[in-house]
């Protein structure tokens, strides 16, 4: 999986080449025997940075402080994998304040591992009071698409590249309530700010598909949509009902539906690196060693077929 797009197939989007990775997995903690046991199963291995430190806020120094058993697991898998980083604290959407010591700790830790990419979600986990203290949401909260909010994240995402040099993609979130008289609709904001900020696409498909069983629409209409050429990574996970609507839970094995989804777009995705399979460790047990593989083996027949 070594091939390189050329700066020209991907036009203005970076100023460097992006490797075509192939098949990968989210890392979490139930990985660790399986990628020992099975390590030619994927290609690359995706990490959530913020899972390997306790963050103690930025009143206290050191702010970010490693967890020294997790790092030792992190190392060995760096030592085997490609990596690629999938952030959930650089809150975007986060209105007034952005996290510049999380984004130099970044940094730091891509100069260290040398990510292949960055990525964060089209939302806000931060919030804050009159005082300016930080307090988390819980979850990733999605933001209004409007004018206003596009020039804040596109200049967020300038920052990020001008510190990091190395492609930065933004993930399409799941929403549970449709905000009203959004001046542009979730394909639209993301089209523009993937032109106005050179940044790529992380096309979560099983996040598409959650907001189309919840709000009615078709999901293949959005993704055709959406600047397919930007599309840099797709994410592939399982859900489940609760309370009566269907949850992004990363709940086992891939639903059909997300397979058929899938199908439909790597054709139309030209410079795709990366398909990344996604599970909740808590879901372990859907899936045991064989489940993992099968999921993965099944992202690398769609991945040949038009990618490799």
């Amino acid at each position: 999986m070594s091939q390189l797009l050329s700066p020209a197939r991907i036009g203005h989007l970076y100023n460097k080449t992006i490797p075509q990775l192939g098949v990968g997995l989210l890392y979490n903690p139930s990985l660790e025997l399986y990628l020992d046991a099975c390590p030619d199963s994927c290609d690359y291995v995706e990490i959530i940075p913020d899972m390997f430190w306790t963050d103690h806020g930025n009143s206290h120094q050191p702010r970010f402080e490693e967890i020294e058993s997790w790092m030792k697991v992190l190392d060995k898998i760096a030592s085997r994998y490609p990596l690629t980083s999938h952030n959930i604290s650089y809150s975007l959407g986060s209105a007034g304040i952005f996290d510049k010591n999380y984004l130099q700790k970044m940094k730091e830790w891509h100069e260290r591992y040398s990510f292949k990419w960055h990525s964060d979600h089209l939302s806000f986990v931060k919030v804050h009071n009159d005082r300016q203290e930080e307090h988390n949401a819980g979850l990733a909260v999605p933001v209004p698409y409007d004018y206003e909010v596009l020039d804040m994240i596109g200049g967020r995402i300038n920052a990020i590249k001008r510190i990091i040099n190395t492609p930065f993609l933004v993930e399409n979130n799941v929403y549970f309530i449709d905000l009203p008289d959004q001046e542009l609709t979730e394909t639209t904001f993301l089209n523009e700010l993937s032109q106005d900020t050179s940044c790529g696409l992380l096309l979560d498909i099983h996040n598409v598909y959650t907001n189309a069983v919840n709000h009615h629409f078709d999901a293949k209409d959005f993704i055709a949509q959406l600047a397919l050429d930007k599309v840099i990574e797709i994410h592939i996970a399982g859900g489940n009902d609760l309370g009566g609507m269907y949850t992004d839970s990363h709940a086992g094995p891939c639903p059909p539906a997300v397979w058929e989804l899938l199908d439909y777009t790597l054709p139309l995705v030209p410079n795709l690196c990366g398909i990344t399979f996604e599970f909740h460790e808590s879901y372990f047990h859907l899936l045991q060693f064989d489940g993992i593989t099968q999921e993965l083996n099944r992202a690398k027949a769609a991945w040949n077929l038009h990618h490799s």
